[in-house]
């Protein structure tokens, strides 16, 4: 039964990849850039716009030095704050290697006609790990934040534990699927809809892959909420209860 249900998860990965490909995955129009040509930029003073993609929260803890920081989801309705002339060189990054929001706004800037876009290789953790410097407008204190694995929560939600379940992915992710009971607020709205959460009530955190869940509750936790956060994000919880007919997850 274990290798059939093996079987079934690889050809789901290859039919994903057969028919979804996304665009940039057939022909990018958009470059990679290694963290020393970036440094090297920087230090040249070289003319070209650097996009961090994060959320407002993310990019005031760190980013890349002489950052604009746009979150990929509202990229659409800020293209404004991109330099008018389409043919100057912008370069987008995120906060991890899997990130795809740097893809997807470099996707979006060749859309609005921008011809010279690049994205950063291994975004802010490869810029970290070749040792550059990364600056910091508004420190978030980080927190003992307690963590809930997948199996703890659905029996919570079993026995009915008040609990109110944050989902901070991005609007379509949490279309696609979401935690029955989960409410979205996207982590580039967090800190201007945060006064939106009970404070009589234990905050759970679910993002993607379960990295970024661990700021945004050091972030709520610092605003008196009482948080904890998903192991594994949403990634983990779909894999493991993707065979009980997703009664956890509301299409």
């Amino acid at each position: 039964m274990r290798k059939m249900h093996q079987l079934r998860e690889l050809l789901a990965v290859f039919m994903m990849l057969f028919f979804f490909t996304p665009v940039w995955a057939e022909k990018p129009a958009w470059k990679v850039i290694q963290p020393e040509t970036l440094h090297q930029m920087l230090e040249q003073n070289s003319d070209f716009t650097l996009i961090n993609t994060m959320s407002a929260i993310e990019c005031r803890d760190h980013s890349i030095p002489k950052s604009l920081c746009i979150p990929c989801e509202t990229l659409d309705k800020q293209i404004s704050k991109l330099p008018n002339e389409k043919t100057r060189k912008l370069i987008f990054y995120c906060e991890s290697d899997l990130c795809l929001r740097s893809y997807k706004a470099a996707e979006k800037a060749i859309k609005h006609g921008y011809t010279d876009v690049a994205v950063l290789k291994d975004g802010l953790p490869g810029w970290k790990k070749a040792g550059y410097e990364v600056t910091s407008r508004e420190r978030i204190p980080r927190r003992a934040i307690p963590s809930v694995k997948p199996a703890l929560l659905k029996t919570w939600m079993d026995e009915k534990k008040s609990l109110f379940i944050v989902d901070i992915r991005s609007e379509g992710a949490f279309k696609d699927s979401h935690i029955d009971g989960a409410v979205n607020i996207p982590f580039y709205l967090l800190d201007t809809q945060y006064n939106d959460l009970p404070l009589d009530r234990k905050i759970l955190i679910v993002d993607e892959r379960g990295f970024r869940s661990f700021l945004a509750a050091s972030y709520l936790a610092r605003k008196g909420f009482d948080v904890t956060r998903l192991v594994g994000g949403m990634e983990k919880w779909q894999k493991l209860f993707s065979n009980e007919k997703r009664l956890p997850v509301i299409k």
